[in-house]
C-alpha cells in the first residue's frame, strides 16, 4: 500500500469527515442534467408557437426547442432567432480542447487514483462516470442526427413542390405563346417553403420571441420530434446509462473518502459549466466577455450556436432605438446619436468622442427607460391586414379600440421610420 494511501486514511479518521456522496449525486442535476433517463427529449408546456404568415397556431413544439429556448438569456419581447441550414465544418478544437485538455487527464487521474490506491469500489465508481458521459454524448449525437434527418427531408419535400412548380410555370408560359387567345388560364401559385416565414414563440414565462426561418423549416424542426436513425443503438445507450448510473450510485457510497471527494468535485464543475454552456457560442461567459469588451454598443451584438452539424442559429434582439414612438423622443435620440459620433480633434491630432448631458438638450424632456410592449413588437413586424386578424383571433390583439388605433399609429410611424433609414442609406 502506498504511504500516502496510509496519510489519507489517518487523516479522514482524525477529523470524521464523512460526506453523503450519494445524496450530493442525487441531488447534483437531478431534474437539469437528467444523466441516465431520457427526460431531455420531454415537451414542455407552457410554449406557445404561432406561424403567424400560415395562420398557424400549436402547442406541440419539439423537447429540444423549448429546452433550449429556456436556456437564452431573452428580453421581453425584443429577443430574435434568425435559423439557417448550412454545412458546420468539423472543429478540431472542440475535439483537441474538450477531450484531449478536459476530459481524459480528469477521468485518466481519478482512474490512476483509484488504481494505485487499490480503491476498487472508486475504480468502478469512475469507470461508471466515464460510461455516463459517453452514453450522453451517444445521445445526443442520435438526436441531432435526428434533427438533420428531419431537415433533409423537408428540404426534399419543398424542392420537389418547387420543381412541379417551375414546370407548371413553363407550361403556363408556352401556353400564353401558343395558345387561343378566348381562353383565359391563372399562373400556378408559387410555393412559399424556402420563403421566410413570421413566427412568435410565447415561453411558460410569458417572454415572446421572434423566430425568422423558412417556412420549411418551421415545421420540420420546431414542431416535429427528431427521428433517432439507428433506434437499436439509441436504445443500448440508455441502457448502458442506467446500469453505469446503478454501479455509480452503489460504488461512490462504498469509495474512500479522497475518490469520493475528487468525485463529487468534478461533476460539481461540469455541472456548473453546463449550466453555463461553457464551450458552445451562446454560452453565458462567453456572451458577457464580448459585452464588457466589446467597444461597439452591446444591443447590436449577436451569437451564433450550432444546434447540430447543419442546423446554425443566431441569436439578436431587435433596436432599442425602435422603441420611441414620438417624433420629440425621436428628435433627442438623433440629436445624442450625431453628438456622440461628431467628435472633435484633441491636440494629438487624434478624433475623440464629446458626450453631451441629456439634460442640456433644447428639450427638458428627458429619455424615459426603455418599456418592452408587445404592441411594439407587432409594429415591427409589419403584418399585413390579414395577419392582424390571426393575433385577433388567437388573443394577442385585444379588442379594445383605443389599443388597435395605438397599433395602427406605431404601424404606420415605423414604416415611415423605415423608409427614412433606407433612403439615408442609399444616399
Amino acid at each position: 500500500m502506498y504511504p500516502w494511501h496510509e496519510s489519507f486514511s489517518s487523516w479522514a479518521k482524525g477529523t470524521g469527515l464523512r460526506i453523503d456522496a450519494l445524496g450530493l449525486v442525487t441531488l447534483l442535476g437531478a431534474e437539469e442534467m437528467d444523466l441516465a433517463g431520457d427526460r431531455f427529449t420531454d415537451k414542455k408546456t407552457g410554449f406557445i408557437l404561432y406561424n403567424i404568415s400560415a395562420g398557424i397556431l400549436t402547442t406541440e413544439l419539439a423537447g429540444w426547442v423549448s429546452r433550449w429556448v429556456r436556456a437564452q438569456d431573452l428580453y421581453k419581447v425584443r429577443s430574435k432567432v434568425t435559423w439557417e441550414v448550412a454545412d458546420r465544418p468539423f472543429r478540431w478544437t472542440k475535439f483537441f480542447f474538450g477531450f484531449i485538455l478536459i476530459s481524459l487527464p480528469l477521468h485518466g487521474m481519478l482512474l490512476a487514483l483509484t488504481v494505485l490506491s487499490a480503491d476498487w469500489w472508486g475504480f468502478a465508481n469512475v469507470v461508471s462516470m466515464i460510461l455516463s458521459v459517453v452514453v450522453r454524448c451517444g445521445q445526443v449525437h442520435q438526436n441531432q442526427a435526428g434533427i438533420d434527418a428531419n431537415i433533409e427531408m423537408a428540404e426534399k419535400e419543398a424542392q420537389a413542390k418547387m420543381t412541379k412548380y417551375e414546370g407548371a410555370l413553363q407550361q403556363f408560359e408556352d401556353w400564353q405563346r401558343t395558345g387561343p387567345s378566348t381562353e383565359t388560364r391563372n399562373p400556378p401559385s408559387e410555393p412559399k417553403d424556402f420563403h421566410d416565414a413570421k413566427v412568435l414563440m410565447v415561453t411558460e414565462d410569458s417572454n415572446i420571441l421572434t423566430l425568422v426561418a423558412p417556412n420549411y423549416l418551421v415545421k420540420a424542426v420546431f414542431t416535429t420530434s427528431p427521428r433517432i436513425p439507428n433506434p437499436l443503438f439509441y436504445l443500448t445507450c440508455r441502457a448502458i446509462g442506467w446500469a453505469a448510473f446503478a454501479v455509480h450510485v452503489i460504488s461512490i457510497g462504498m469509495a474512500e473518502l479522497p475518490i469520493q471527494i475528487c468525485s463529487v468535485v468534478l461533476i460539481i464543475v461540469a455541472t456548473v459549466l453546463t449550466a453555463y454552456k461553457v464551450g458552445s457560442g451562446d454560452s453565458k461567459i462567453w456572451k458577457a466577455l464580448r459585452n464588457r469588451f466589446a467597444r461597439g454598443n452591446e444591443e447590436d451584438e449577436s451569437l451564433t450556436c450550432w444546434v447540430t452539424s447543419r442546423l446554425k442559429a443566431t441569436i439578436s434582439s431587435y433596436s432599442e432605438e425602435w422603441s420611441v414612438w414620438t417624433e420629440e423622443e425621436r428628435e433627442v435620440s438623433c440629436y445624442q446619436d450625431a453628438n456622440l459620433q461628431k467628435g472633435s480633434l484633441n491636440k494629438t491630432g487624434n478624433k475623440q468622442k464629446t458626450f453631451i448631458d441629456i439634460e442640456s438638450l433644447p428639450t427638458t424632456r428627458k429619455r424615459e427607460p426603455i418599456q418592452e410592449r408587445r404592441q411594439d413588437l407587432y409594429a415591427w413586424l409589419d403584418l399585413t391586414e390579414e395577419q392582424d386578424k390571426c393575433l385577433v383571433a388567437w388573443g394577442l390583439i385585444p379588442h379594445n379600440n383605443d389599443w388597435q388605433n395605438a397599433y395602427q399609429e406605431k404601424k404606420t410611424f415605423h414604416r415611415q421610420r423605415e423608409i427614412r433609414r433606407k433612403a439615408q442609406g442609399t444616399e
